[in-house]
């Protein structure tokens, strides 16, 4: 329930937005989906100028509010959050963020997906000032997509992510920073940062942006395949899947050598992979252009596994007796 101050707050928002703007509900099935919603429902009731658009997410995503392209709250906001919350949205109507010259020059500098994440919650008194140096950066550069969390409502992402005080930052799963923060240091780290540590989200992000050959071309100078590609190519949403599958066929044709470096890892995946994972990562093997595993693909061939599995397979192995 809202406390009258919150809804005091709310009810000045429709007076200072400055124009009209569509925000999305994200529901899944999990139990948070309904209060998410119920929030929205009541804001767009309270504010008219708010127009609420109703997104269906995926059985293994969590609910959230998308601000907008680049901004997604898994929270209901309440409290300490309401603040930083409706100033989201009027950044999201002006389409203008107000920083200093020196940090807008970083910000500016990124050129590579930025996934970050900010836990939060409603007591927390540091939390407001963190949120407000973040805000800007999507709306500054399209490469940046800011999650914000609120620890309390989703408990088991706040223990996957081991936060143990708020706020706590984190850039691409790998640095975090927890209390007080410099944003310029922030913006340093984002922009002069190695592609070979971005996380799964950002290349995802790549792959749905339809940067497949951008990713590929990174590993190829790199001569390396980074670490959260592997996710990717056994993600459960088959687009996601396809755009990594691009990216494995320019490896394979490039740099033969470097694309076998995927091979282990992969065969380590195949077996906690789902069917249709399995299927295309059968693919992938079977353009390596690698006999040493058709032994292992005949395994496949007469083992415990579905049609489907047993059928990519015998097209693999085909493919590498032809090339043989």
């Amino acid at each position: 329930m809202m406390t009258p101050y919150e809804k005091k707050q709310l009810l000045t928002l429709n007076e200072t937005l400055s124009k009209r703007v569509q925000i999305g509900v994200i529901e899944t099935d999990h139990e948070k989906s309904r209060s998410i919603r119920q929030f929205c429902d009541t804001l767009s009731q309270m504010v008219p100028k708010i127009r609420i658009k109703q997104e269906e997410g995926d059985s293994n995503e969590f609910p959230a509010i998308r601000v907008h392209r680049g901004l997604r709250y898994q929270a209901v906001p309440s409290g300490t959050e309401v603040g930083p919350f409706i100033e989201a949205l009027q950044l999201l109507a002006s389409g203008k963020a107000q920083i200093n010259e020196s940090l807008r020059a970083r910000v500016e500098k990124i050129d590579l997906p930025t996934n970050l994440v900010i836990y939060v919650s409603p007591q927390c008194t540091f939390c407001p000032e963190a949120l407000r140096q973040l805000l800007p950066l999507p709306i500054l550069n399209h490469h940046i997509r800011l999650t914000i969390i609120d620890g309390i409502h989703f408990p088991e992402l706040a223990e996957n992510d081991r936060i143990q005080s708020i706020p706590t930052l984190i850039l691409e799963g790998r640095f975090r920073w927890t209390g007080t923060f410099q944003i310029n240091e922030i913006a340093d780290v984002m922009a002069n940062r190695d592609p070979g540590v971005l996380g799964p989200a950002s290349l995802e992000m790549m792959l749905k942006e339809g940067k497949a050959s951008r990713l590929a071309e990174m590993m190829l100078e790199k001569t390396k395949i980074f670490p959260a590609f592997y996710e990717v190519l056994v993600h459960p949403k088959w687009p996601v899947r396809l755009g990594a599958m691009v990216v494995m066929d320019e490896l394979i044709e490039k740099n033969l050598d470097l694309a076998l470096q995927s091979l282990e890892p992969l065969c380590e995946r195949f077996y906690k992979a789902d069917n249709r994972v399995k299927g295309d990562l059968l693919y992938v093997f079977g353009e390596m252009q690698q006999k040493e595993i058709m032994p292992w693909l005949e395994t496949i061939i007469i083992g415990d596994y579905d049609a489907e599995v047993k059928e990519a397979a015998r097209e693999a192995l085909d493919k590498l007796k032809q090339k043989e």
